[in-house]
């Protein structure tokens, strides 16, 4: 919390030691449902399941100023299927067409 650890340097010494997966495996997706929640966007995450995949998902929500309400995270074998309910800073869900794709695209950036 006090910026004295680097964790996207640990988190990509850590990748480094692990190995590649074994089998084949489904290119990541974003997915924003609309009308699940009436109080929150939920956007479903689906990648390969990997160290930090959650602290890369948690980065690009807060770099386009959103705050997670709820999270509910599994993993199906090698497959991480993540589901989460985000708000703007106002705690409004997500209604413009932009901020929405600028969403979609900022985690599937941080997926690859």
């Amino acid at each position: 919390l006090a910026g004295g650890l680097d964790i996207e340097q640990r988190l990509a010494r850590r990748a480094r030691s692990v190995r590649p997966p074994r089998v084949p495996v489904a290119p990541p997706r974003v997915t924003l449902v609309d009308d699940a929640s009436a109080t929150a966007t939920v956007v479903e995450v689906r990648a390969h399941d990997r160290p930090g995949l959650l602290w890369r998902i948690g980065r690009a929500f807060g770099d386009c100023g959103l705050d997670v309400r709820a999270a509910r995270v599994e993993t199906l074998g090698a497959e991480a299927v993540d589901v989460f309910y985000v708000v703007d800073r106002a705690g409004r869900p997500l209604s413009d067409s932009a901020q929405r794709s600028q969403v979609r695209d900022q985690v599937l950036s941080a997926l690859r």
